[in-house]
């Protein structure tokens, strides 16, 4: 496997011992995460059934021999999976008998179109499923037999373009795909009318999302009995103000009931939470597009996508910054041209992560002498920042991995930081966390010596470890992002 990781592959082993290995189960998850895994392990960690994780590495080139490994492990249908694949290999792979393995190969998204092709005729169903879903730009011909095939999942996953025209009646016909077919449909006022009396609300909520819905039919469905339909209505740039503001009241007190008085709230109450939050969610591209009207809007979701937003102003910029919502003011920080680490330091001291992924401190480089500040500082989620510091003094790293916050310890292990000191780095593979244990397998700086010494200890064990009878009730790991310190 050529991962480009440059190490030194048995680092300081002369005089060490073999380290202690705690959890050995998830050891050997950390390890077949492991980006430096030479191939000679990666095959033997095959036997305990890690070819997900193996296949799973951004970045995974199996070699041939690595590859044949797989296939003689029988676990082709998570090297089917892998970007990289040799194209002589998926060739082999399109030819499988076994279903599972051609359904994750047309999963593959860099499968050659020849190859996709060949899998859109599969006798399998769900093989010409996979095909259909993943194939961005079929042939006209091919499309038509994909939405026309006998098996409804096939129709169904092929109805993620515009299709023939005279296929309409068809597929709006069929109660499978009617609902995937509409948001790609030339819309116009009867089709429209049909849909909008629809029993299904799913069909009238993916009708309120069309584009090209006449105005009249979206004051109808902001009207309609279901409250996730109006959020739909609530969403589109079209909507009137005033209209857009008695969609969301309507929302927000349902949500409240629910949340205040779940027994005494009713079905729509709770359709209206669910509204509520995924309109919070909504990416809403006019908003970006045009963000200034909406930096101070009442609507979380429409602020958010302002704040997204690189035409923003710098003054309403910096005003969002105290905006109350932590989302709104890391999206605002992250746009900003000129990150400024002192904002930067005190966003990060007031943010509570949310649904979205990162954190102010991506977007900065802060100084050493600030990132040693942090090693010492009361909060976990701002310790582990000083491993932002290519120059780690090691004391200081060791000290971080000795952590009394197991979240701590974990970013430690799975850093690969080179300043942590080899014997740090090997305690940490025995820490009574199991998450911590597994990190620090999967680091890139583990010698190979050691890799090898884990499979071995596995292999001496008789077999696949069984999971520890407290492996899930261990509360000193978490993997959330809240003020349990983890990072």
């Amino acid at each position: 496997m050529d991962m480009n990781v440059d190490v030194d592959v048995d680092r300081g082993m002369a005089g060490i011992p073999a380290p202690e290995v705690a959890h050995l189960r998830d050891v050997l998850d950390g390890l077949a995460d492991n980006p430096a895994l030479p191939d000679d392990v990666a095959v033997r960690l095959l036997a305990y059934r890690q070819g997900h994780r193996l296949a799973g590495w951004q970045g995974f080139t199996p070699s041939p021999d690595l590859c044949e490994a797989f296939v003689a492990a029988g676990q082709s249908e998570h090297l089917a999976r892998v970007p990289s694949l040799p194209g002589s290999v998926a060739a082999k792979l399109a030819l499988d008998p076994d279903a599972d393995v051609r359904r994750a190969l047309a999963d593959n998204p860099r499968l050659a179109p020849e190859l996709l092709g060949r899998l859109a005729a599969d006798p399998d169903a769900g093989v010409r499923a996979a095909a259909a879903a993943a194939w961005t730009d079929p042939p006209e011909e091919a499309l038509r037999a994909l939405l026309t095939d006998p098996d409804p999942k096939v129709r169904v996953a092929a109805c993620t373009r515009r299709p023939p025209r005279d296929l309409y009646g068809e597929l709006l016909a069929g109660p499978t795909t009617r609902l995937r077919v509409i948001p790609h449909l030339e819309l116009d006022r009867e089709t429209a009318a049909l849909l909008a009396a629809d029993p299904d609300e799913d069909v009238r909520r993916r009708l309120a999302g069309h584009p090209e819905l006449a105005p009249e039919v979206r004051d109808l469905l902001a009207r309609d009995p279901n409250a996730v339909v109006r959020g739909g209505v609530f969403e589109r740039a079209d909507t009137p103000p005033e209209l857009r503001a008695e969609i969301h009241a309507g929302l927000l007190a349902g949500s409240l009931r629910a949340d205040e008085d779940p027994a005494a709230a009713d079905e729509d109450d709770f359709h209206c939470y669910v509204a509520l939050v995924a309109s919070e969610l909504t990416p809403y591209p006019w908003v970006t597009a045009d963000p200034v009207p909406y930096a101070d809007s009442p609507y979380l979701g429409m602020r958010r996508a302002a704040a997204r937003s690189g035409a923003l102003p710098d003054e309403q910029r910096r005003r969002m910054y105290e905006d109350e919502d932590a989302t709104v003011r890391f999206f605002a920080f992250a746009g900003s041209p000129d990150p400024d680490p002192v904002v930067a330091e005190g966003l990060e001291r007031r943010h509570v992560q949310g649904k979205f992924p990162g954190r102010p401190a991506d977007r900065v480089r802060f100084p050493a002498e600030t990132l040693r500040r942090f090693g010492a500082d009361p909060s976990p989620r701002l310790r582990v920042l000083a491993l932002r510091d290519p120059e780690l003094p090691a004391e200081l790293a060791e000290r971080l991995a000795a952590d009394e916050d197991a979240a701590v310890r974990r970013e430690v292990a799975g850093s690969g930081h080179p300043r942590l000191p080899l014997p740090a780095l090997l305690r940490l593979l025995g820490d009574a966390g199991r998450l911590v244990a597994a990190a620090a397998a999967s680091s890139p700086m583990l010698p190979q010596a050691v890799m090898r010494q884990i499979v071995d200890r596995a292999d001496a064990a008789g077999g696949p470890p069984l999971p520890d009878d407290d492996d899930f009730d261990d509360d000193s790991d978490c993997d959330c992002d809240c003020d349990c310190g983890a990072a």
